[in-house]
């Protein structure tokens, strides 16, 4: 029998709140998507900032309000890098549990790869690849053989974070841009594998999404995000328009959404960096993410996505 699930994701970037019908041993469908940009991960290193939590809290507080009435589904809550890392994590938690009765699972970095990976498998027809997650806080790599998990990796490497370690000026200077390369090259070493053949590099999380949006809308192309394959000199060109611009002229490109512009920029030269290192000269691009792993795991109940 089908259950009602709302599912709450504290992201690094955004919060993203849903509701699902979930048909155990099937799948699932979503009847309500909804995203609020609350910067969790925006604040000082290790930190969530006031603002932040605040956002948080009244976003989740509106979101349950309004799905209140009738059947009252099951609340499953995630937090990510930017909750995972902070100190002071329990003025959030405590607060959603005490307020709200919401225990929020803290997904593990191992937890977030394989979710990433769970979704993108199941919406994309791949066997070998490496699944590169790059959020607000981290970018997760999950080498995935047969259609198994292998190994998972995470680097500090998220699109919030790169910006507010590196780009302090609009637009940054090529010091800021050489060192914010620097480090992800460093951060690369010896966790991203080398391309091989017939494995594929599947690429999900805002950052992703936004790349390919802006890349489609950029080219007038019709079509879809998901599974669209984007040629390493695609990004390259995306990046090189990105940096030249100042935030203002950034905020008015056509395909990319206002909220993003300040870090997409951070967020290009990360994955452009890893697919130059890595010498990956196609990425696919996956719009399912964490999220949607957590509802496959529900739905599954556990069993393999082979």
């Amino acid at each position: 029998m089908a259950e009602l699930v709302a599912l709450l994701d504290l992201g690094s970037n955004a919060t993203r709140l849903l509701l699902a019908r979930i048909d155990p041993g099937d799948g699932f469908r979503i009847v309500r998507d909804q995203r609020v940009q609350t910067r969790l991960g925006g604040g000082p290193p290790g930190k969530l900032s006031r603002a932040a939590i605040a956002r948080a809290l009244e976003t989740v507080r509106s979101f349950l309000a309004s799905v209140g009435g009738g059947t009252k589904p099951r609340v499953l809550a995630v937090a990510t890098a930017a909750v995972r890392e902070a100190a002071n994590q329990g003025h959030l938690l405590e607060a959603l549990r005490r307020r709200d009765g919401i225990d929020v699972r803290v997904l593990s970095t191992e937890d977030e790869g394989r979710l990433g990976a769970l979704a993108a498998l199941q919406t994309l027809p791949f066997r070998d690849g490496v699944v590169i997650d790059l959020g607000g806080g981290s970018l997760q790599i999950t080498r995935v053989r047969a259609r198994q998990v292998v190994s998972v990796d995470s680097l500090p490497l998220g699109a919030v974070r790169l910006t507010r370690q590196f780009l302090r000026r609009d637009p940054p200077s090529p010091r800021q841009v050489r060192a914010l390369r620097q480090e992800v090259r460093e951060q690369l070493l010896g966790a991203l594998p080398a391309a091989q053949p017939r494995v594929e590099l599947v690429g999900l999380g805002g950052t992703v999404r936004a790349v390919a949006r802006l890349h489609l809308a950029q080219r007038r192309l019709r079509a879809h995000r998901h599974g669209l394959r984007l040629r390493q000199s695609d990004v390259t060109a995306l990046r090189e328009q990105l940096e030249a611009l100042p935030l203002r002229k950034r905020r008015r490109l056509r395909g990319l959404k206002a909220e993003r512009a300040d870090i997409i920029l951070a967020g290009a030269i990360a994955i452009e960096e890893l697919m130059v290192f890595g010498g990956y000269f196609t990425l696919t691009t996956c719009s399912a993410r964490v999220r949607d792993g957590v509802l496959w795991r529900e739905a599954l109940n556990g069993r393999s996505a082979s």
